[in-house]
Parts: C-alpha cells; sequence; structure tokens
C-alpha cells in the first residue's frame, strides 16, 4: 500500500471518527436540551393552571368560564383537575396507561398556603423528540458522507502534493541504483521536505565525488601498478630467453629490484592513506609546535643531502585538535615535497601561529613554486605535472597530506610565495 493511499484512508477515518463523534455529542445534547425543556414547559403549564383555578369552601371551583379561558390559554396542552380526595372536577379525562406511550406529564399541587387542595396534571406527546432525533440523525450521517467523501478527495490531492518531492526522491533513488549520479532534485521549499531533497541533493553531490575519485583512484592505481609489473615481466622474460653474462644478469636484477622497491612504496603509500584516515578520527590534544620541531631534526639529515636547511619558527605550546601521528605523516610528506623540489642549497622553512582559533603551520621553500595546473590539480592522486613532478615518486604525497588533514577536520591549501617558492599550508581547529 502507497504513502498516499495510507494517508488518504488515515485522514478518511479521522474525518468518519470525528464527524460520528461530533453527531453523537450534538444529537445527545439536543435530546436532553429538548426533553428538558419540554418538561419545564409542561410543568409551567401545570403551575398556571394550578395557580388559575378557585378554591371556595375548602374545594377547588370552576365555573364554566374559568374552563374556557384555560383552555384558549392552553389549547395544546390537555389537563386534568383532582381534587383532595383524587376525584376528577374539570379538564380532559387522561388516557389509560395503555395507550400512554410516548406521552409525557407533569403535576402540580393546588394549595393555598399550607393546605392542599387537589392537583392539576398536564400531558402531552414526546414522540416529536425521537422523531427530531431521528432527522438529526439522518442529516449527520448525510454530512458524514459528505465530509468522509471530501477528506478522501482532498487528502489525495494533498498527498500527491505534499509527497511529490518523496516520489521524486524514490525514483531518483532507484536511478541511482543503476549507476546514474547526474540527476538531482532541486527542490527550492523551505519547509521539512525541502530541506530534506536539499540534504538528499548534497549527500549525492557527495556521493558522485567520492565515487568519482574512488574510479578514478582505481584507474591510476591500475596504471600505476601495471607500469613496474609490466617492467618486471619483460626483464625476467628477456633474461631467461637466453644464456647471459653475469653483468646483464646483474643488470636484469637491479632493474627487477628497482621496479620491486617502486611497487613497494607505492603499496606502502596506498595502505598508509587507508590507515590514516581511519587513525584521524581520534584525535587529542597537541602541541603542534612540538611537532615541527621533532619533524625539523627528522627531515635535516634528508635536506642535507642537498645542501638544504631546515629552519624551523615555532612559537611555545601552539595547541591544536588532531591525531598526532597522521597529522606527522602529513607534514612529513608535505616536507619531502618542499625539499625534493626545492632550489639546491636552499631553504625550506616551518612556520607555527594561531589566529581566531585556528592552528596554521605552513611549510614553504625557495624552488620554483607550483605552476599553474599544480595549484589545482597536485593534491590529487597519482598526478604529475611536467615541472612540478620532475624527480618521480608515486604521486601520492599530497594527496595523502590532504587525505590527513582533512580526516582531521582542517584544510590544505597550496600557494606560491610573491618572492617565488612553493607554500603548502595546514590549518587546524585550535584546542
Amino acid at each position: 500500500m502507497s504513502v498516499r493511499t495510507r494517508f488518504a484512508i488515515t485522514v478518511a477515518t479521522i474525518v468518519a471518527v470525528t464527524a460520528v463523534l461530533f453527531a453523537g455529542l450534538s444529537i445527545v445534547a439536543l435530546d436532553r436540551a429538548l426533553r428538558s425543556g419540554f418538561e419545564a414547559r409542561l410543568h409551567s403549564d401545570a403551575q398556571a393552571i394550578a395557580t388559575a383555578v378557585d378554591v371556595h369552601h375548602g374545594r377547588i371551583s370552576l365555573d364554566p368560564s374559568d374552563l374556557r379561558a384555560l383552555g384558549s390559554l392552553h389549547a395544546d396542552t390537555p389537563f386534568a383537575v383532582y381534587g383532595a380526595d383524587g376525584a376528577q372536577i374539570a379538564g380532559n379525562r387522561l388516557p389509560p396507561s395503555a395507550s400512554r406511550s410516548g406521552l409525557q406529564s407533569a403535576s402540580v399541587l393546588v394549595k393555598r398556603g399550607a393546605r392542599t387542595f387537589g392537583t392539576v396534571t398536564v400531558w402531552q406527546s414526546g414522540l416529536w423528540i425521537g422523531e427530531f432525533d431521528r432527522d438529526a440523525a439522518i442529516v449527520s450521517i448525510a454530512v458524514g458522507l459528505l465530509l468522509i467523501a471530501f477528506g478522501i478527495v482532498a487528502s489525495r490531492r494533498v498527498a500527491r502534493r505534499v509527497l511529490a518531492p518523496v516520489g521524486e526522491i524514490a525514483s531518483l533513488a532507484e536511478r541511482i541504483e543503476g549507476h546514474d549520479f547526474s540527476r538531482r532534485l532541486r527542490a527550492d521549499g523551505k519547509d521539512e521536505l525541502g530541506r530534506l531533497c536539499a540534504s538528499f541533493d548534497r549527500m549525492l553531490d557527495r556521493l558522485q565525488s567520492a565515487f568519482s575519485r574512488e574510479r578514478r583512484f582505481v584507474a591510476d592505481a591500475s596504471h600505476e601498478l601495471r607500469a613496474p609489473l609490466a617492467v618486471l615481466r619483460a626483464e625476467t622474460e628477456l633474461a631467461l630467453r637466453r644464456e647471459r653474462t653475469t653483468d646483464e644478469y646483474r643488470a636484469a636484477l637491479a632493474s627487477i629490484a628497482r621496479e620491486a622497491v617502486r611497487l613497494e612504496e607505492l603499496i606502502d603509500e596506498l595502505l598508509a592513506a587507508a590507515r590514516a584516515e581511519v587513525d584521524a578520527r581520534q584525535q587529542q590534544t597537541l602541541d603542534a609546535s612540538e611537532l615541527v620541531r621533532h619533524l625539523g631534526e627528522r627531515v635535516s639529515p634528508a635536506a642535507a643531502t642537498r645542501g638544504m636547511m631546515v629552519r624551523v619558527d615555532a612559537p611555545d605550546a601552539v595547541l591544536a585538535q588532531a591525531n598526532s601521528s597522521t597529522l606527522e605523516r602529513a607534514l612529513l610528506a608535505v616536507v619531502h615535497n618542499a625539499i625534493a623540489y626545492g632550489r639546491n642549497d636552499g631553504t625550506v622553512r616551518i612556520r607555527t601561529s594561531q589566529v581566531d582559533g585556528t592552528v596554521k603551520i605552513e611549510v614553504s621553500d625557495d624552488g620554483p613554486g607550483f605552476s599553474d595546473d599544480a595549484l589545482v590539480h597536485a593534491t590529487e592522486r597519482f598526478w604529475r605535472g611536467d615541472t612540478a613532478r620532475p624527480r618521480g615518486g608515486t604521486g601520492l604525497g599530497l594527496s595523502i597530506a590532504r587525505t590527513i588533514v582533512e580526516a582531521n577536520r582542517g584544510s590544505l591549501e597550496l600557494a606560491n610565495a610573491k618572492e617565488g617558492g612553493a607554500v603548502v599550508t595546514i590549518q587546524l581547529a585550535a584546542a
């Protein structure tokens, strides 16, 4: 059963129950009001007659003129006047008990002072009240049925209009199941469903981006892994094709070893990237200044091989909220990139600062800087530019660094300094 049908049934049920309760309570209230008013009127008529009769010499006395006056005043209400002994003195004869069905009566004592001289009884048929109740019930049923029909029609239209975005979401989800991520709801409503559609579109954007990155990663990884594997296979086949000299075997094995090292580096980088995203979720408070000082000591030997210096400008106690081990790996990748592409005999600078609740770690070099393409693509996996990657590498360093920083709820930005050289800025939340 669809949501629209359930919604229509629910609305129809609510309207029906409401109509039945309203009609039932209304009829009961009207019945009680009519019967109470009817009884009050009978009692008033009986009281008026009891007041109008004369009492002479201790007995009720009614002459013909009094009877005509009472008859004209109470033409629609039969009455009977009884003496103190119970004998009827005047008025109409009360129907026998067998024929009193539907009759309602009221009796009032004829009193003068403290003495009672007789009784006045009036009666009238109350069947009209039951007929009124039946007519009211019939009208209520007819009106209730009209309300239920109107409720069903209106609820289906409302459901069709209100639940239209839900149907679009369901259709869109079915199309997505067929791997079509290009469709969007584009809802502009400000209500709950509008916000749901907007959130659904944003989720689709993230899914499409994630799947695009995944497909690109798989394609790039397969390409990167295929190249060294092809070299390994070619070298092995050539070495086994015929007898070779010792030097030729050594050259082939050296080539195979280089490609094996490259494969190992590539696999290590991929595994590190996968682990880093998981480990980065376990954050703690760390001193960014202490971290970069320790990092400077680690990378100084590598920088010295190219005659470069590593300068650390880190004030005391710059506290950030991040995962220490993964952040250190990200910084290590950035600094190695600066050492690899900086100027020989140049300087790599690492600075830390804190501004408005944000901790900044800046790594800069005095090399040629990033190309225009590198500023856009250098943090993508396996990307290499003509000038940005002249010394090889896996193409994963800055990509892994960005992944780690974003997993630590931070950001990584690439830029070129005005005086020349590349600048990589990592921003983290201050502790």
